[in-house]
């Protein structure tokens, strides 16, 4: 057994290593096997032993919070317990593809600050300190970088081909749909279950209706939407009434009725590119002039006209009226009720509704006297009504200086009587 230098260290203890392996989809070359070989090799010819394996499999570099054994072996350098002082990696590009140059160099100088050397084993210069290593460790990250970008470029000019071409490009379908797998030929080979994707890369994934009842269940929304006063809310309601689930098996919310409404893959349209993330940023929406649309893609679920009259009505559901609107249709009621008031604004459908006037107006009383209406009621019931609405105004100004003063964003809500804090 060797003896301790006077530091109190085993000399040994210097050459213990870890490894970090990791592999994306780029490059077969890339694969653990040939990294961890690579990496043998090197620790042979330097006298390094591999005591800890770091391995991401199948992951993307782009990011430092998605690799959690990066994340895990960041952490155990820190640990004064280690079990090793160096890392070896096969090169600068599976430390990682950052975008931000600086990312990666800092995590590695995290690593040296704790007294731990990173070295990239197939990599050309040398594992020092020089202004030589520096710079070409910094082309290597820059280069590394590009990649990704590159990448990213075809992928998506790839994918845009495709849903030009009628093909899905992505994504699960909608409910009353189903993926269908073709081949080169364009024969139809057989359905995809969910979580099941092609494997030959010649071959292709188009939508088709359900052979279910899901297909016929969204023609219904469709047509009670386009012939009946009713709601994304009202139709969720009515599929839970009769018991029936989503395709999660959850109970139906407006939102899934909405997303179906608007979905353009019921009348055989394939739409890409409305929504956009690129290497790993945030989604944003696509202006709408640059989505890649093509017109019977695929065999339609729901007929266009019945398609076109539900979002013509989903349209004119969405805009808000303006104060003359609002206005002009209260004067209607008027002339067809002789009277105005909560009751009578809910009674007709085509009518301004209540939250409508209160939101534009404050009140009721102050959408009365701009048509000039009066209403039925006791001067004295009139008089007081009239004076707690100007004590609450009154107090609910007093409220929001003194919180202004303290300090805190606040605002009040006339219409429903609510203030919002901060």
């Amino acid at each position: 057994m060797a003896s301790p230098t006077k530091s109190g260290t085993n000399p040994h203890a210097l050459h213990r290593a870890a490894q970090y392996i990791r592999m994306s989809t780029d490059h077969q070359e890339y694969s653990p096997l040939f990294q961890r070989e690579a990496i043998a090799e090197y620790a042979r010819a330097h006298n390094f032993r591999v005591v800890c394996d770091y391995e991401d499999a199948g992951l993307s570099g782009l990011t430092f919070r998605q690799r959690p054994a990066l994340v895990q072996l960041l952490l155990d350098v820190e640990n004064p317990r280690r079990r090793f002082n160096t890392i070896l990696v096969f090169d600068v590009s599976r430390w990682g593809r950052f975008q931000d140059v600086d990312e990666a160099a800092f995590y590695e100088y995290a690593c040296r600050r704790a007294g731990v050397n990173v070295i990239y084993v197939a990599e050309s210069f040398s594992n020092d300190a020089s202004p030589a290593t520096s710079v070409m460790k910094a082309l290597k990250r820059a280069m590394a970088a590009e990649f990704s970008r590159e990448m990213s470029r075809k992928v998506f000019l790839g994918q845009c081909l495709n849903a030009q071409r009628g093909f899905h490009a992505g994504g699960p379908p909608g409910y009353g749909l189903q993926r269908i797998l073709i081949d080169s030929k364009h024969e139809t080979r057989r359905g995809l279950a969910r979580y099941e994707y092609k494997s030959v890369q010649s071959d292709r994934v188009v939508i088709a209706p359900a052979s279910t009842t899901e297909a016929s269940l969204v023609r219904k929304m469709y047509e009670w939407y386009a012939t009946q006063t009713v709601t994304g809310v009202g139709i969720a309601k009515r599929l839970n009434d009769f018991g029936l689930r989503n395709r999660s098996g959850r109970p139906w919310d407006a939102q899934n009725i909405l997303r179906i409404l608007r979905n353009e893959a019921y009348v055989g349209t394939n739409v890409y590119s409305r929504t956009s993330s690129k290497l790993d940023g945030a989604w944003q929406q696509v202006p709408r002039q640059e989505w890649i649309r093509l017109e019977n893609a695929f065999e339609p679920v729901v007929d266009r006209r019945v398609f076109a009259a539900v979002q013509k009505k989903m349209e004119a559901n969405r805009r808000q009226s303006t104060r003359a609107e609002i206005l002009d249709g209260l004067r209607k009621v008027i002339a067809k009720a002789g009277k105005l008031d909560q009751a009578t604004l809910r009674y007709y459908r085509s009518a301004p509704s209540v939250e409508q006037v209160m939101r534009e107006f404050g009140s009721l009383y102050k959408a009365y006297d701009e048509v000039g209406y009066v209403p039925r009621l006791a001067s004295e019931r009139s008089l007081n009504r009239r004076t707690e609405q100007n004590v609450e105004h009154h107090v609910a100004d007093v409220t929001l200086d003194a919180l202004r003063r303290q300090g805190h964003d606040v605002r009040y809500e006339k219409h429903t009587s609510t203030f919002c804090v901060d």
